[in-house]
Order: structure tokens, then C-alpha cells, then sequence
């Protein structure tokens, strides 16, 4: 499950990152927080709170900015990296 929310998070900033258009980082953090309010719902109750928390803490940890400078130069390891280095610094959320 948290494998999939890491997933579905990437896929969504993805997505988001491509409609972007002024002030890009701002709108992609935007998207990402309301992605993670709507996440849970589809989650057991039991373990909304948790993941919401953790996606939250995900959103808040990336550098948006850098996201969209790697995105714009193409450069897909850097965005994993910057995807990665936000996660690890929620793990202990899990």
C-alpha cells in the first residue's frame, strides 16, 4: 500500500508538472496537497489519517523548484532523487 501511494504521488506530480504553467513549483505543490486530501477516501478508514500525513509530509518535504528544473532539463534521475530524498525523509511516518 505505501508502495502504491509513493507510486500514484509520482504519477500525479508527473501529470500536474506537464499542465503547469506560470510559477510551476507553486501549482505542482498545489496539486500534490489536494491530491493527498483526496487520496484517503479511497483508503479503509483505519489508515486514512496515516496516509494522508505521510503524503502530506512527502509534499512538503520536495523541492518543487528543483523538480522543475530537472523536469525541464530532462533529467529523470535528478527528479528521482529529489522524489526520493522527500520519501526517506517520511519513512517514519509508515
Amino acid at each position: 500500500m505505501k508502495k502504491t501511494l509513493f507510486t500514484l504521488t509520482a504519477l500525479l506530480t508527473f501529470a500536474f508538472a506537464g499542465s503547469a504553467v506560470a510559477n510551476e513549483a507553486k501549482v505542482m505543490k498545489q496539486q500534490d496537497l489536494q491530491a493527498c486530501e483526496r487520496q484517503p477516501k479511497q483508503l479503509p478508514e483505519e489508515v486514512q489519517s496515516k496516509q494522508q500525513e505521510r503524503c502530506q509530509c512527502v509534499v512538503e518535504q520536495t523541492d518543487y523548484q528543483a523538480l522543475v528544473d530537472a523536469k525541464k532539463s530532462g533529467d529523470m534521475a535528478k527528479i528521482q532523487q529529489i522524489k526520493s530524498k522527500a520519501n526517506q525523509s517520511c519513512r517514519a511516518m509508515q
